[in-house]
């Protein structure tokens, strides 16, 4: 069967199988999901607010001073990440672990062949976590001498703007874009390695860095086969996000001037309210769906 067959078999299987949302939903949001779903609802502060938390944090740095208190704030930042990748990191290569496993039988009930998996071990959760982690290393190296032109881009916009009307976010995009592109390419890399070298150390009882290796090597050998499946079915879940938390802002939008209208009653309110939370929980749904497809093509 060719590649566009096994992802659209993937997805029927996705579909009929409402427990694999609630597993790739929840590795999805304790990945960092959450903060999406959190900014939707959440108003961004103004350029000239931006300004005045950032600065005493970036001058120091641009001009080559660093004092204790910014040590230690950034020190107490790269603890919270690390505490992050590593907790919310085990979390979610449980539940893909069991969407792993899950993904030969639904093989067989779409009429795919299948292979028993082999035993994969000991520190699974560990392990599969730890790929993640590895083939990540270069989206880390990438965002680390990236971000120094980004900070640029950032200072420049904040202390001194050519232009105002642009919105500060897209003026730092534009100006940062080469960055910010090589970033997000060596990033999906990462997702693709380290969703194969998972997929090798589950199902074919590969080590640690042999699961590594044959990933980088299924990406060389079989570019198209191997990404085509991670690379479709993340461009749909990109999709996703962008319309349905755009739809979750107009509706909060919406909500909280009722909420602050003292004139608007008391049934308006509630349709609202109930409207907001309908669409959360079918973004959150769909968000699920289309995560359970996405793990399951690469599976499959």
């Amino acid at each position: 069967m060719t590649t566009r067959g096994v992802t659209l078999a993937a997805l029927l299987a996705a579909l009929g199988r409402p427990a694999w949302w609630l597993l790739a939903l929840a590795g999805f949001l304790v990945r960092g999901g959450v903060l999406l779903f959190v900014l939707a609802i959440v108003s961004l502060p103004s350029p000239l607010v931006v300004s005045n938390i950032v600065a005493p944090l970036v001058v120091p740095l641009v001009l080559g001073r660093i004092d204790a208190g910014t040590l230690a704030l950034v020190g107490l930042a790269v603890g919270l990440v690390a505490a992050w990748l590593i907790g919310g990191g085990w979390a979610a290569a449980a539940t893909e672990i069991a969407l792993i496993r899950d993904a030969p039988e639904a093989m067989v009930d779409e009429g795919l062949e299948s292979r028993p998996p082999a035993r994969p071990g000991g520190l699974l959760t560990t392990r599969v976590m730890a790929a993640h982690l590895l083939a990540h290393v270069p989206t880390a190296l990438a965002l680390a001498i990236g971000s120094v032109r980004i900070a640029n881009v950032a200072y420049l916009e904040l202390t001194s703007p050519f232009e105002v009307a642009t919105p500060l976010l897209l003026r730092i995009i534009g100006g940062a874009a080469a960055p910010l592109g090589a970033i997000l390419v060596v990033w999906v890399l990462g997702e693709i390695v380290g969703g194969v070298a998972v997929r090798r150390i589950v199902l074919d009882g590969a080590s640690l860095f042999g699961g590594l290796r044959g990933a980088v090597a299924d990406l060389v050998r079989r570019p198209a086969a191997t990404a085509l499946p991670a690379v479709a079915t993340l461009l749909v879940l990109a999709v996703d996000l962008a319309a349905l938390l755009g739809a979750i802002a107009f509706v909060w939008s919406q909500v909280r001037e009722r909420v602050l209208d003292t004139l608007t009653g008391g049934p308006a309110l509630v349709i609202g309210l109930l409207a907001l939370g309908g669409t959360w929980v079918g973004a959150l749904a769909l968000t699920g769906l289309i995560d359970a497809w996405r793990s399951a093509a690469m599976t499959f």
